[in-house]
């Protein structure tokens, strides 16, 4: 079979045709070949049978949909690329408006800050702040399977010295306080994941994507806590949902944050939630 059949063989299995280029990044990854690669040897048959196989699973996932991070294990977010399986929510581009707000903060203390991240699932916004500033981060994950894919992804990084995964809920035991406290929560409602596309709903780990009956279940506990772990002046840095935000500003409020601030994404939604503690 030539490297050009399997593709149209393939794609004539997929009733989805917008899954093309999911599949043209499958048979890329699978054989190892760059797009550029794989038009120069369409016509060449394929000798490679161990991999051939291999597409074809990862082609039956497809047609399951499964997403395309979880069959390939990996996912570019923020310019890097970050292993994932089905333990850990697929980062998102919302997150990167979440990570540059947080950068951003720790560049101004111009000095080494020490950092929280609640829920820290793949390690993708620990890894940014590690990789970006001089900051020590503790990152915190109730799932053990999960803090597999957070360790490995540090090791992948080297970031070992700059980043301590450990096994906890929402908070560590430890005897210092955070400079900030950071987290992209479960916050979407229960009826709100009924109704999430299937790719979603069936694939990723409902305990990251559900806040409670609300939504707003561990938003809650982490304002409510969080300022016992923080510095005074410190900042809790919180990405929300698309309908939150009156919700969040009268939790972190009732919590005893004073200064409030919110950072709108493109298309003008309220995203990442912003709460500056002081005694």
């Amino acid at each position: 079979m030539l490297y050009s059949q399997l593709f149209s063989f393939a794609l004539e299995q997929l009733e989805d045709k917008s899954k093309a280029l999911d599949l043209h990044v499958i048979l890329e990854e699978t054989f190892h070949i760059t797009r550029a690669e794989f038009y120069s040897k369409k016509n060449r048959e394929i000798t490679d049978l161990a991999n051939l196989r291999k597409f074809y699973r990862r082609r039956q996932l497809l047609l399951k949909g499964v997403p395309l991070a979880y069959i390939i294990k990996k996912k570019e977010f923020y310019s890097e690329t970050f292993y994932v399986n089905h333990n850990v929510l697929i980062p998102r581009p919302e997150t990167e408006i979440l990570v540059e707000t947080t950068l951003k903060y720790l560049e101004s203390l111009q000095k080494p800050a020490k950092v929280l991240d609640i829920g820290a699932g793949s390690g993708n916004i620990s890894i940014l702040l590690a990789k970006h500033t001089n900051s020590n981060i503790t990152a915190v994950e109730i799932s053990r399977e999960a803090l597999y894919v957070l360790k490995k992804n540090i090791e992948l990084f080297h970031l070992e010295k700059k980043i301590t995964a450990l096994h906890a809920d929402l908070f560590p035991k430890t005897s210092f306080l955070f400079d900030a406290i950071v987290s992209n929560p479960p916050y979407i409602s229960l009826n709100e994941w009924k109704t999430l596309q299937p790719n979603v709903r069936d694939h990723e780990p409902k305990i990251a994507l559900v806040g409670g009956k609300d939504g707003l279940e561990l938003i809650r506990r982490i304002a409510k806590t969080a300022p016992v772990h923080l510095v005074p002046g410190g900042k809790l840095f919180l990405e929300i949902g698309y309908n939150q935000k009156t919700a969040v500003q009268t939790i972190l409020l009732k919590s005893g944050f004073t200064s409030l601030e919110f950072i709108e994404d493109l298309d003008h939604i309220p995203r990442v939630a912003i709460a500056q503690f002081s005694f």
